[in-house]
């Protein structure tokens, strides 16, 4: 078996370069820990500042997306596009259909809106993200990305997008309340966890992502 992957990650954007990095890096790491577990191929595609633009975004996607695969975007966005670099890479209008078969799980601002609506009607598996804005308080870069990953660990350990979500949201609610943490900063991540939502089929499990090698 196979899974398909693809981390959109905006290592130039604009006070969270570091973080997308460092969401990208953990996230490659925890696909990988996965297929060395589970004995499967994993074909994942890692694409930068420099290396994604709205007009070479189908090419990068095209060896994956006739099957399902899990989408990862970590950059600035809005309630209609998903950039990198400042281009709307991805857009309700322009690509959406790319996405037909992806999981796709966000950390950036507001793509939980109109755009996901576009992707879930035009049959992307399922969506995860932000309403409002994705919140990065100042100085815990490793809170914010291990809250993030929360989702992504509990999805590759065979829970539910439903339930992984839920951890998600519990990861959100453990640090609202810890009191090492600076109170401003806890208001940020207690904004993140109020503007989280989940679109689509909440009973995906990471089985049903895979594909036969045939198939690619």
């Amino acid at each position: 078996m196979r899974l398909n992957s693809v981390v959109l990650a905006d290592d130039s954007a604009e006070d969270i370069g570091e973080l997308c990095v460092m969401m990208k890096d953990a996230t490659t790491r925890l696909l990988a820990g996965y297929a060395s577990k589970e004995f499967v191929e994993l074909h994942n595609t890692e694409c930068l500042s420099d290396s994604i633009s709205q007009t070479n975004l189908a090419d990068k996607l095209s060896p994956i997306n006739n099957t399902p695969f899990l989408c990862f975007w970590y950059g600035h966005g809005e309630d209609k596009a998903f950039l990198v670099n400042h281009e709307r890479v991805v857009t309700t209008t322009a690509n959406h259909y790319l996405f037909s078969n992806a999981l796709i799980y966000t950390f950036s601002c507001l793509n939980g809106g109109k755009l996901a609506d576009v992707l879930v009607n035009n049959k992307a598996k399922a969506f995860v993200g932000y309403t409002g804005d994705a919140n990065c308080p100042l100085g815990i870069d490793e809170i914010t990305n291990n809250i993030a990953m929360s989702f992504v660990s509990s999805f590759l350990a065979g829970k539910t997008i439903d339930e992984s979500f839920g951890d998600l949201q519990a990861s959100y609610e453990r640090a609202v309340f810890d009191d090492s943490i600076d109170p401003f900063q806890r208001r940020s991540y207690q904004e993140n966890r109020d503007a989280l939502v989940l679109k689509g089929d909440g009973n995906i499990t990471i089985s049903d992502m895979l594909v036969e090698k045939d198939d690619i």
